[in-house]
């Protein structure tokens, strides 16, 4: 009996499999994604690109039922439209303007030591009220003394998100153009340069990266490796969400020791924002966006439209197969090769639904939202 229920487990799993694929395969023939003459030339295999697409098709459509795929839209911003973008610049006022009634992005980028008294009790946006952190004199010595963008306005800036579109994109040089360049996660760009250029002007530092790439701190190695990283950065900003999760303080401490430790040693500016996603959840919750947490990419949107006078967004692109040459895409351009993309992030963002709306923007001239290689 254990037998025959395995085997009829095993033929049902079968049978829905081939069902999803037939469903996928006949989006895909409906959708027509990849039928424009760019791609019926381009000798990439039909075949090869339903494989690439399943994930990414199984993705849109039954993760986020609320998207709506990209169409013949997507295939002429591919082919044609990257050169006739126009930036709407009463649109992109007005929704700064709309962004500012929610948060005032200067004096909410980081605390500073005068808003700050040693032993107050800071909360966290995403977990219960009763996790709490004590502000100490460590970590107060770190706080600026004015907030680093307060004033500040740049003509053209970058917001580079970690998608793996950026592989092979040969993006560099054009993103090293801008004036003003926000990275995500502390992503490397040493050995990537030619498709995610080399300068950073700031990039966030969620505490959890120093569990999954510097091993916590717990050898002369890692710290080591940490230091020569943060050494890369060169004057840059460290943006530090620190009060987003209590599960991140521990690794906050730990990270306030070696600062303390280092100090002069490193040119980087800290800087540690406190209990700001409730005023930038409301401003994106009036664009139906409404995730568990919205993704860093977005987030450094927000922050970007009070300091530049216009945004271009690179690495922005949710799914598993590459919209140019419909080959497989690892989930960020840095991981290892052969890393597979997953939707693991359908557990806290939205991120079809998120690049359906930037999408929405860039067709409305309010950013420009690069898909197509660059070069």
């Amino acid at each position: 009996m254990v037998r025959i229920a395995s085997a009829l487990g095993v033929v049902m799993l079968s049978v829905a499999l081939i069902i999803l694929s037939l469903i996928s395969y006949v989006s895909i023939k409906r959708d027509n994604i990849f039928t424009t003459p760019k791609y019926a030339g381009s000798g990439a295999p039909r075949m090869y690109m339903f494989h690439a697409g399943f994930r990414s098709q199984f993705a849109m459509k039954f993760l986020d039922p609320s998207f709506i795929p990209l169409t013949n839209a997507l295939n002429e911003e591919l082919q044609e439209k990257p050169s006739k973008w126009q930036f709407n610049r009463t649109a992109f006022l007005q929704q700064r303007k709309e962004i500012l009634r929610y948060i005032d992005v200067a004096k909410n980028f980081t605390l500073t030591k005068s808003g700050v008294r040693v032993g107050q009790l800071m909360h966290y946006d995403y977990s219960s009220h009763k996790y709490v952190f004590s502000i100490s004199n460590n970590f107060k010595s770190l706080l600026p003394d004015a907030s680093p963008v307060l004033n500040k306005h740049y003509n053209v800036c970058a917001v580079v998100g970690n998608s793996g579109i950026l592989t092979g994109s040969q993006c560099g040089p054009e993103i090293d153009k801008s004036d003003f360049i926000f990275r995500c996660n502390f992503a490397p760009t040493e050995i990537f340069q030619k498709d995610v250029g080399r300068k950073t002007n700031l990039t966030t530092f969620n505490p959890s990266i120093l569990e999954k790439y510097y091993n916590n701190l717990l050898t002369i190695q890692d710290r080591n490796n940490f230091f020569l990283s943060l050494k890369k950065l060169d004057g840059a900003i460290l943006w530090i969400p620190a009060f987003f999760f209590h599960t991140s303080a521990t690794v906050t401490r730990t990270l306030v020791d070696f600062f303390v430790e280092h100090k002069g040693q490193l040119k980087v500016q800290l800087a540690w924002p406190g209990n700001i996603m409730q005023h930038i959840n409301r401003y994106w919750k009036t664009k139906h966006l409404a995730p568990k947490r919205l993704s860093t990419g977005i987030l450094m949107y927000t922050l970007a439209s009070a300091m530049c006078e216009e945004i271009h967004l690179y690495g922005f692109w949710p799914f598993g197969w590459d919209p140019n040459t419909g080959k497989e895409l690892p989930y960020h351009y840095y991981d290892k090769k052969g890393t597979k993309f997953t939707t693991k992030w359908q557990e806290s963002h939205q991120l079809p639904t998120e690049f359906k709306l930037l999408y929405k923007m860039h067709e409305e001239g309010l950013t420009k939202l690069t898909l197509s290689h660059c070069a």
